[in-house]
């Protein structure tokens, strides 16, 4: 007797390594996209730090904030046009990206919605 089609148990075991498949896909893009949105995260505050340290060396000091006086109009080129935003944000805080100014010359830097690598921070000493 010639059989058409496929059984039962035949379309189940191909279902079901589709559906493996498809729950690793699933998995490892997840992951990828959080590594990704954590280094865009190191990258701004790259950014952050490097406008920092250029407003440093023409004003002698650090600015107040970030969110203010990260650009040094009065004495200088515009360093940063704006302070860069969270690629997504965890919060609703004003800024993704803390700055504390120890002092006329050290800081703290820090990243307050890091997925995987938590505590992330920039200290210049």
């Amino acid at each position: 007797m010639k059989r058409n089609g496929y059984t039962f148990v035949e379309l189940l075991v191909v279902i079901s390594i589709i559906g493996i498949i498809f729950a690793v896909g699933v998995v490892s893009f997840t992951a990828i996209t959080t590594r990704s949105r954590d280094t865009r995260r190191k990258s701004d505050m790259e950014a952050i730090r490097q406008a920092l340290e250029m407003c440093r060396s023409l004003t002698g000091t650090y600015p107040s904030s970030i969110y203010d006086d990260v650009s040094c109009s009065l004495v200088g080129p515009v360093l940063l046009k704006s302070t860069p935003k969270d690629p997504k944000p965890c919060t609703d805080q004003i800024g993704a990206y803390t700055y504390n100014p120890l002092s006329a010359t050290t800081y703290t830097l820090s990243a307050s919605c890091m997925e995987i690598d938590t505590g992330y921070e920039v200290t210049n000493p």
